[in-house]
């Protein structure tokens, strides 16, 4: 991906004197209000269903808002700036707003297809502003605590939204609707877009020339030499690719084993992983994290086949807290590592390309998933392929635990 001219600085580039400033607590509130629009959307195949879409056509259609953010982002990186990131974060809430609004009314396949292009466009734009915002705040002593805190308010929609839209749906005439209503959700964020974006201005005008440079393609190119880069990059991928199979497809598998309210996985598997990264996180700063993320992929590789063979709600939600412990593990543990491993002046590059890969993931993931589903081959080779894909994970991170650091230790 190509970096920004004007791209935010790197987290350890700037100091602010405190993690809960208001900026990082409302970056945070603005994230979690996000998330909350793409949370709700565990059921989307089943409502493709409900809708009459062939089977042929419900993958593509869930792939095509992480298509579109994969597509747009390296383009949205040529200009994004520090001082233009909160209108970024403006342009993509509206956009995202009128797309959900427009999902009760879409019911055709071109429809759909326009409506899940405009939602990903507006999604990709948000989080693009979001990340290089918090970049800029993060205190430089504090950036892995700050980091942890922040994958948490992406965490918790997962978490509430799903079992909150199964209560809800009786209630309404379709999944459309319940979309539909999450776009209030943005009037909240919009509002805390207007002190946020003074101080933003304020900092941006205050930085040297030097903080607003792009790396060089030398350097990048060092970067890509770099053993550690590529592998974490990849294994990203086949982390996300396989996540996002369990998330789009597990609500179906769910309802066809009477495993009680479908939501209920998310929320124990998300409560898992909140529990994880705030009561241990400290902890994993002292593992090996190259042979920890490996164990890590390796045991998520055995258990998510596993989920196939789940028979009824109690195990089913037993299997859902340990896969929310390998999640709390494996994600700030690649992202750790990427820091570890990178020079200082490409720690920012290099975790879009880890963002590049999460796009990439939830574009393969469910396309993979549909086309399975649509073969009739049902939940036993769904699970089993999104398990080879940890196990995948894992054989490309073996090496990381070996490979020389860059850069300076992320602290």
């Amino acid at each position: 991906m190509p970096a920004a001219r004007h791209a935010a600085p790197a987290p350890h580039e700037t100091e602010s004197p405190r993690l809960f400033s208001f900026e990082f607590i409302a970056i945070c509130a603005i994230s979690v209000l996000a998330f909350c629009n793409i949370s709700i959307f565990y059921g989307f195949y089943s409502y493709l269903t409900e809708l009459g879409v062939p089977p042929v056509w419900r993958g593509p259609l869930l792939a095509l808002e992480p298509l579109t953010a994969l597509l747009l982002r390296p383009f949205l990186g040529r200009y994004l700036a520090l001082g233009n990131a909160v209108r970024f974060m403006r342009a993509g809430m509206a956009l995202a707003t009128l797309a959900l609004l427009c999902y009760p009314l879409a019911h055709s396949i071109p429809a759909l297809a326009c409506v899940r292009v405009l939602h990903g466009l507006g999604f990709v734009t948000v989080v693009t502003g979001l990340m290089g915002t918090l970049m800029a705040f993060l205190p430089k002593r504090q950036s892995a605590q700050g980091f942890g805190l922040f994958s948490v308010t992406i965490l918790l929609p997962y978490a509430i939204m799903p079992p909150f839209v199964e209560t809800l749906l009786p209630h309404l005439e379709s999944h459309g609707h319940a979309y539909a209503l999450a776009a209030p959700l943005m009037l909240p964020a919009f509002l805390l877009l207007m002190p946020l974006g003074k101080r933003v201005a304020a900092l941006a005008a205050s930085l040297p020339p030097s903080h607003l440079e792009r790396p060089g393609w030398d350097e990048v190119r060092q970067s890509f030499r770099s053993l550690g880069v590529a592998l974490l990059v990849v294994a990203n991928f086949f982390l996300v690719a396989a996540h996002a199979i369990v998330f789009f497809f597990m609500r179906d598998f769910a309802a066809a084993i009477g495993a009680g309210n479908p939501g209920a996985f998310f929320t124990c598997a998300n409560a898992a992983t909140i529990s994880v990264r705030v009561l241990g996180g400290p902890m994993l700063d002292r593992l090996n994290k190259g042979r920890a993320l490996a164990l890590a992929f390796l045991g998520m590789g055995l258990l998510v086949p596993l989920f196939a063979h789940a028979g009824g709600f109690a195990t089913l939600l037993g299997m859902a807290a340990l896969y929310g412990t390998g999640m709390a593990l494996t994600m700030p543990l690649i992202n750790s590592c990427m820091l570890d491993i990178s020079p200082p002046r490409l720690r920012a590059y290099n975790a879009n390309l880890l963002m590049i890969a999460v796009d990439a993931g939830f574009f393969v993931g469910p396309f993979l998933g549909g086309a399975i589903m649509a073969g009739e081959w049902g939940h036993t080779v769904l699970f089993g392929v999104a398990g080879g894909l940890m196990l995948l994970a894992a054989a490309c991170v073996r090496p990381v635990g070996r490979a020389p650091r860059q850069g300076t230790p992320h602290p």
